[in-house]
């Protein structure tokens, strides 16, 4: 897979985007929140400079066609609300891709990732050429269980021990959605 430009995606209400390093603040802001970070298994930011390394991290990613992340716009006031995209893709013993995303929790249950994941599916079928698209949670992340299942996504199963969250092993829930189901 190779885009060659970072490519945009627009929906009614966000601009998908390429992030750069002034969208740190916002990052920031957002990566520093425990309840926002919890499901990642990550600790919550520290450092405004962590996360220019995350801005730098996913910019790289996507110069080694390995992952591409955008950064959530809301059109309204141009506020980083958010990151999504796909963190990795298989291309040559399939066609599959592993979407993620989060949103700062003032944004949290207004009905915005629906519309954001609508466009991230989309994109995934039709400019990637996907044939099945994934998503991993942990087992109590009720909020994302629920997004994934009002997009057509299917739970395919519990995954035991298959990620790490914050030292300890935990099991995760596996979606997916076939290009044959969607729409």
């Amino acid at each position: 897979m190779n885009f060659g430009t970072f490519p945009v995606v627009k929906t009614e209400r966000f601009l998908l985007r390429q992030m750069t390093i002034e969208d740190a603040p916002a990052v920031f802001e957002i990566f520093s929140d425990a309840d926002v970070t919890k499901d990642m298994g990550e600790d919550p930011f520290k450092s405004i400079e962590q996360a220019e390394d995350l801005i730098h991290f996913m910019n790289n990613l996507f110069i080694e066609n390995k992952a591409i992340r955008w950064g959530i716009i809301n059109k309204e006031d141009n506020t980083l609300i958010g990151t999504c995209g796909y963190n990795g893709w298989e291309i040559h013993r399939g066609s599959r891709g592993e979407i993620a995303y989060d949103l700062g929790k003032k944004y949290w249950r207004k009905g915005y990732m629906t519309e954001i994941l609508k466009s991230l599916i989309s994109f995934g079928f039709e400019t990637m050429g996907l044939y099945r698209i994934e998503a991993f949670t942990n087992v109590d992340a009720t909020p994302s269980i629920n997004l994934l299942k009002k997009a057509g996504f299917n739970q395919d199963g519990v995954l035991r021990g298959y990620s790490s969250s914050q030292g300890v092993y935990v099991d995760n829930r596996c979606f997916s959605l076939l290009k044959s189901e969607w729409k």
